[in-house]
């Protein structure tokens, strides 16, 4: 940030932002009683910065944008109509206020205009209507349109909320009365570029990449399936997928914030290695499930495409194979074998 002299608001500057950082505090708890105090914090922030001469000092009116947005973010997690309402309100003001700092002069001020209009559509995915989806879909674009010319920028928070609002905007095209597949898919792409550094050491950037390869396997899975698809794109797709999935069971390994995605991708993961891979079911099914998060939900699903990809091969068939095929077909049952035997014994020795 700029370097700006001394004023006599500096104090009441100084006491909004310990509201406001008290009032994160509380939001990151995320019970009811503490995002409500949360709130009362950002606005008293806000009550104090909304005194100040703001044309004066843009630090000012940059901690002023702070407070509205957290505001915003603590009555959206509260819900309910009127707090959805109020909480779109308060991005109105942030962005307001933001687009009258020098965007072109202080990067901080870019990323969070592009925060602002992110979030404001997360807001407005809470409302289940089809114009509230659509306009949601519109904001993640102006996010991404506020950091055009800044997409290779190596700042971590420059790529970081790129990486977020192609991820949010690849699940608001899957989320349309008619799923926009490809476009989904390619959104998922670009938020996975704009992570794929920082998710090796950041949190944030973590959970991005996760969400990212959970939209582009829904999309994939969807693509895989229609007709007439070509053999060559779909050969991709398939690769891509299983890569995704891989990446997803060791990104999520001992957190249990993303059990559900986990399970999930791992189910996924089974039919694609059951349906176009079978040779490296048995291998992804002990990569899965000897990590260290595995439930029973995909123990069972390991159990079931072990089964039915045996069964697949029994009824497949073996007129015209060459000899080479014939041994990878045997190796394959073998491999099936020796994982449905894991499988039992792991079950036993649970029981």
């Amino acid at each position: 940030m700029p370097d700006t002299r001394s004023s006599p608001h500096d104090s009441a500057h100084a006491e909004a932002s310990q509201w406001t950082l008290h009032g994160i505090a509380l939001l990151e708890r995320g019970d009811r009683d503490s995002l409500m105090e949360a709130q009362a914090c950002f606005e008293q922030a806000i009550a104090l910065r909304q005194e100040m001469p703001l044309e004066q000092n843009p630090l000012y009116r940059w901690g002023l944008t702070a407070g509205w947005m957290n505001r915003a973010d603590a009555l959206t997690k509260l819900g309910g109509s009127a707090r959805i309402k109020e909480a779109l309100r308060s991005y109105d003001i942030a962005i307001a206020h933001l687009h009258q700092l020098p965007l072109e002069t202080e990067p901080l001020f870019r990323w969070r205009l592009s925060l602002a209009w992110m979030n404001r559509g997360i807001t407005l995915q809470t409302i289940d209507d089809g114009p509230s989806q659509q306009l949601a879909l519109r904001h993640f674009d102006t996010a991404l349109q506020v950091m055009q010319g800044h997409e290779d920028n190596p700042r971590p928070d420059y790529q970081q909320v790129q990486a977020a609002a192609w991820m949010n905007r690849a699940n608001a095209l899957l989320r349309q009365p008619s799923p926009e597949w490809l476009l989904a898919a390619a959104s998922a792409r670009r938020a996975l570029r704009h992570c794929s550094i920082a998710e090796k050491t950041n949190a944030t950037a973590t959970e991005i990449g996760i969400k990212a390869r959970h939209a582009l396997c829904r999309a994939l899975a969807h693509l895989l399936e229609a007709p007439c698809v070509d053999p060559a794109l779909a050969d991709e797709w398939i690769l891509e997928a299983s890569d995704a999935v891989e990446d997803v069971i060791r990104l999520t390994n001992h957190d249990s914030r993303f059990m559900v995605l986990r399970e999930e991708l791992f189910h996924f993961g089974c039919r694609i290695y059951r349906a176009f891979q079978p040779h490296f079911l048995a291998e992804f099914l002990d990569e899965g499930l000897g990590s260290g998060q595995a439930s029973e939900a995909m123990a069972h699903a390991a159990r079931e495409s072990v089964a039915h990809a045996a069964l697949q091969i029994q009824k497949e068939s073996l007129s015209g194979y060459t000899p080479a095929r014939l041994d990878r077909l045997i190796l394959t049952l073998q491999s099936l074998s020796e994982a449905s035997l894991k499988l039992r014994q792991d079950e036993a020795g649970k029981a």
